[in-house]
């Protein structure tokens, strides 16, 4: 924690009848140490982007985008996060876009909540990470799916989204996918302020504890 001193001086003059001047001097230093300036040195010193919690962020939000999928599917028939893939023999309803949608909204709060609380600090940050970390793997996987075989697309093995599916070029696909990706950057935002919260109290009340201060004091007759 920073320090502050304040030095005060203080002088008393008394008079004596055969004219001598006797002068009292207290000088007071007090020193007293700053709780906010230690929380500003340690954002500085730990913010930014955690990459293990923002890590663990996505892999919190892609299995409660399964656990919320299965939930939503069994009330409305199905859930899917992209409309106007080719080969699909039937296209996906309207209601099952919007429940697929709100499915990666919940899932990604849910996963940047984790990702703010892990790491402390910029929790919006960390949540939209989750995100840019979702896309990568994504990425990632459907190349591995195109040059080795489809067994290595986990994530269209599980149902999970398909937004680098060379089935996913189409016009509307394209729209439906921007509007998934969206829900889901949005989500990670507003869990990963939601996550940080709890570390901002917990800093507000150790900024509001009694504070240590020292007195010295030194008096000097002249």
């Amino acid at each position: 924690m920073a320090q502050e001193t304040r030095t005060t001086d203080r002088t008393r003059v008394d008079e004596k009848a055969d004219g001598a001047r006797p002068v009292d001097t207290r000088t007071e230093r007090r020193t007293a140490t700053d709780p906010y300036a230690g929380i500003a040195a340690a954002r500085d010193r730990f913010g930014g982007i955690d990459i293990p919690a923002s890590l663990v962020g996505m892999l919190t939000a892609l299995s409660t985008t399964l656990i919320l999928a299965g939930l939503v599917g069994a009330a409305i028939g199905a859930v899917d996060y992209q409309s106007g893939l080719e080969g699909d023999a039937e296209d996906i309803s309207t209601w099952s876009m919007i429940g697929g949608v709100a499915v990666l909204f919940l899932a990604y709060v849910i996963g940047g909540w984790a990702a703010g609380r892990m790491a402390r600090y910029d929790g919006v940050r960390n949540g939209f990470a989750t995100g840019v970390w979702t896309l990568i793997l994504g990425g990632i996987l459907a190349a591995l799916g195109a040059w080795i075989g489809s067994d290595y697309d986990i994530l269209r093995n599980v149902d999970l989204p398909q937004w680098f599916s060379t089935d996913a070029f189409t016009t509307r696909a394209i729209i439906s996918g921007v509007a998934a990706i969206l829900a889901m950057f949005a989500g990670g935002i507003l869990g990963g302020m939601w996550g940080e919260l709890y570390h901002r109290r917990a800093d507000r009340t150790i900024a509001a504890a009694p504070g240590q201060s020292e007195t010295v004091r030194t008096d000097t007759r002249a």
